[in-house]
Protein backbone atom coordinates (compact mmCIF):
# COMPACT_ATOMS: atom_id res chain seq x y z
CA UNK A 1 0.00 0.00 0.00
CA UNK A 2 1.33 3.45 -0.89
CA UNK A 3 2.33 5.92 1.81
CA UNK A 4 -0.47 8.37 0.99
CA UNK A 5 -3.12 5.63 1.00
CA UNK A 6 -1.80 4.33 4.32
CA UNK A 7 -1.79 7.84 5.82
CA UNK A 8 -5.37 8.40 4.63
CA UNK A 9 -6.52 5.10 6.18
CA UNK A 10 -4.85 6.02 9.47
CA UNK A 11 -6.51 9.44 9.41
CA UNK A 12 -9.95 7.85 8.94
CA UNK A 13 -9.32 5.45 11.81
CA UNK A 14 -8.30 8.33 14.07
CA UNK A 15 -11.40 10.32 13.09
CA UNK A 16 -13.65 7.35 13.92
CA UNK A 17 -12.03 7.01 17.35
CA UNK A 18 -12.84 10.64 18.14
CA UNK A 19 -16.47 10.48 17.01
CA UNK A 20 -17.12 7.26 18.91
CA UNK A 21 -15.25 8.50 21.99
CA UNK A 22 -17.47 11.55 22.30
CA UNK A 23 -20.69 9.60 21.93
CA UNK A 24 -19.75 6.62 24.05
CA UNK A 25 -17.97 8.30 26.96
CA UNK A 26 -19.64 11.69 27.24
CA UNK A 27 -23.09 11.15 25.77
CA UNK A 28 -24.66 13.19 23.02
CA UNK A 29 -27.94 15.02 23.20
CA UNK A 30 -30.04 16.99 20.75
CA UNK A 31 -31.94 19.87 22.28
CA UNK A 32 -34.72 21.23 20.11
CA UNK A 33 -36.99 24.26 20.51
CA UNK A 34 -40.13 23.60 18.51
CA UNK A 35 -41.83 26.90 17.66
CA UNK A 36 -45.06 25.09 16.77
CA UNK A 37 -45.80 24.13 20.38
CA UNK A 38 -43.22 26.25 22.27
CA UNK A 39 -41.65 23.16 23.84
CA UNK A 40 -38.00 22.30 24.35
CA UNK A 41 -37.26 18.63 23.66
CA UNK A 42 -34.18 16.66 24.68
CA UNK A 43 -33.18 13.53 22.76
CA UNK A 44 -30.42 11.27 24.06
CA UNK A 45 -28.72 10.12 20.86
CA UNK A 46 -25.80 8.42 22.64
CA UNK A 47 -27.17 4.92 22.00
CA UNK A 48 -27.24 5.70 18.27
CA UNK A 49 -23.59 6.79 18.19
CA UNK A 50 -21.82 3.53 18.96
CA UNK A 51 -18.86 1.74 17.49
CA UNK A 52 -21.29 -0.93 16.31
CA UNK A 53 -23.39 1.28 14.04
CA UNK A 54 -20.93 4.16 13.57
CA UNK A 55 -23.60 6.88 13.31
CA UNK A 56 -21.96 10.29 13.08
CA UNK A 57 -24.45 13.00 14.06
CA UNK A 58 -23.74 15.45 11.25
CA UNK A 59 -26.20 18.18 10.27
CA UNK A 60 -28.13 16.17 7.68
CA UNK A 61 -28.48 13.03 9.79
CA UNK A 62 -29.63 15.05 12.81
CA UNK A 63 -32.30 16.77 10.73
CA UNK A 64 -33.42 13.37 9.41
CA UNK A 65 -33.60 12.09 13.00
CA UNK A 66 -35.67 15.10 14.08
CA UNK A 67 -37.99 14.75 11.09
CA UNK A 68 -38.47 11.09 12.04
CA UNK A 69 -39.34 12.22 15.58
CA UNK A 70 -42.17 14.33 14.13
CA UNK A 71 -40.58 17.78 13.98
CA UNK A 72 -40.52 20.20 11.06
CA UNK A 73 -36.95 21.50 11.12
CA UNK A 74 -37.97 24.72 9.39
CA UNK A 75 -39.99 25.56 12.52
CA UNK A 76 -37.28 24.62 15.02
CA UNK A 77 -33.91 25.57 16.41
CA UNK A 78 -31.72 22.71 17.55
CA UNK A 79 -28.22 21.87 18.77
CA UNK A 80 -26.10 18.85 19.58
CA UNK A 81 -24.22 18.92 22.88
CA UNK A 82 -22.53 16.64 25.40
CA UNK A 83 -24.35 18.45 28.23
CA UNK A 84 -27.08 16.30 29.75
CA UNK A 85 -28.69 19.27 31.48
CA UNK A 86 -29.26 22.85 30.38
CA UNK A 87 -28.95 25.94 32.53
CA UNK A 88 -31.36 28.84 32.37
CA UNK A 89 -30.84 31.99 34.47
CA UNK A 90 -28.48 30.10 36.78
CA UNK A 91 -30.92 27.20 37.30
CA UNK A 92 -30.07 23.76 35.95
CA UNK A 93 -32.99 21.92 34.34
Amino acid sequence: MGDSVKAYAEMLEEKEKYVNYVARDNGLYIYLLDFNDGTVYKYDISPLCTEHNGWNPDHESCEAFLYGAGHSTKDCEWMVTTNENIEENGITN
